[in-house]
């Protein structure tokens, strides 16, 4: 063993070694780090909530069927229960707003949750708001959700009795007009949350649901919030939105003229291309047999002329040159030689090959027509 494998070696042994004495001294610590939501949590946005109401003996639904919760036109749902609504869910179902007017004014509590398309699905003047005096207003500064990771700054204090609880409540439009108990954001003062009675029920508007959320109830004191909102009750049902505005017709909603210019815009462009390229033609079934007819015109004159060692002769020429590019000298060979030749490059008979070249045009128009083709093979071998 030369020096060099030795130094290699012994390198080799040392850096293990100190590997080895690395590993085991150094003192590993497992560190949990926070990605995200889960995939149920992140199909299920309030997972969370479900799960803190049941420490509270407290049940949270989702409706997901009509049938659920809205049969011949009347709320099933019990009058000492909570639903929480996102009222884009009145385009969804069409006898929803006049079963919710009565079923609250006979002693529901609901949730009335904004919704950020309301001014698409035009949902600013219904018969559930105008239960109150409360109007709604775009927000003088608008507050966006914030990351499961990224713990907000409280915007608004809720007073209960002698307690008080921070919240964060994400906001595109506040409330006005709100003569029942109000939850101001700080600084400005506006109105995040109204809470209005209706005969023997009431209506707490809310400009969100994110407080309450997987994304927003483990930040500030949301929790609190969430038994504020359910109150004495303990059943609490969610009614979410389950349709959403395909981008064309919000496209369409916004500036139908923008696709009637895109539509003409692209019929232009498929006129210009077309009239640039001109028509499309039917390629013809027979294009590809066409210098195969002239050539079979030309044989049929020449025979019917007597004219048979001219075509003959053409043949032969033409065999003669296609040999040529693999074989220079086959011109300087004699007929024997040639068939020779052409059999070892083509595999065919050489008797055959002799014959080809040395015989006549047979007179029979079968036997001439084997002995063209004949002709055409050894041409299409080499």
């Amino acid at each position: 063993m030369n020096k060099t494998r030795v130094l290699l070696f012994s390198t080799l042994a040392i850096v293990i070694i100190a590997l080895a004495y690395f590993i085991s001294t150094v003192e590993w610590n497992m560190v949990e780090e926070e990605i995200g939501l889960t995939q149920e949590a992140g199909e299920e946005p309030l997972l969370a909530a479900t799960l803190f109401l049941e420490t509270y003996q407290k049940k949270l639904k989702k409706l997901t069927t009509q049938e659920s919760f809205l049969q011949a036109g009347d709320i099933t749902l019990p009058k000492t229960s909570t639903l929480v609504i996102d009222e884009a869910t009145f385009v969804e179902y069409e006898q929803l707003i006049p079963a919710l007017v009565d079923w609250v004014k006979k002693g529901g509590h609901l949730v009335y949750t904004l919704s950020s398309r309301r001014e698409q699905l035009k949902l600013e003047n219904n018969a559930v708001i105008a239960l109150t005096p409360v109007t709604v207003k775009d927000a003088e500064f608008v507050a966006n959700r914030k990351s499961i990771l990224t713990t907000p700054k409280s915007n608004g204090i809720i007073t209960e009795k002698e307690d008080s609880f921070s919240i964060y409540i994400a906001h595109r439009y506040t409330f006005e007009n709100c003569s029942g108990v109000e939850v101001l954001q700080k600084n400005t003062e506006e109105v995040l949350i109204c809470e209005e009675g209706v005969d023997e029920g009431f209506i707490t508007f809310v400009p969100s649901i994110n407080a309450i959320s997987n994304d927003g109830l483990r930040h500030l004191d949301h929790g609190e919030y969430l038994l504020w909102l359910i109150g004495t009750n303990d059943q609490l049902f969610y009614l979410p939105s389950t349709q959403t505005t395909s981008w064309l017709v919000m496209l369409w909603q916004w500036c139908w003229q923008v696709i009637v210019l895109i539509a003409v815009l692209s019929l232009l462009l498929m006129w210009q291309l077309s009239m640039r390229l001109g028509l499309a033609i039917e390629p013809s079934e027979h294009s590809k047999n066409l210098f195969a007819k002239h050539i079979e015109a030309v044989g049929n004159y020449l025979f019917k002329y007597q004219h048979h060692e001219v075509l003959k002769s053409a043949l032969l020429i033409d065999l003669a040159n296609a040999v040529e590019k693999r074989q220079p000298k086959y011109k300087q060979l004699n007929v024997n030689e040639q068939a020779d030749l052409i059999s070892s490059l083509t595999g065919k008979n050489s008797q055959d090959i002799h014959l080809l070249l040395s015989e006549p045009l047979p007179e029979d128009e079968n036997k001439r027509i084997k002995f063209i083709k004949l002709f055409k093979e050894l041409r299409s071998l080499l």
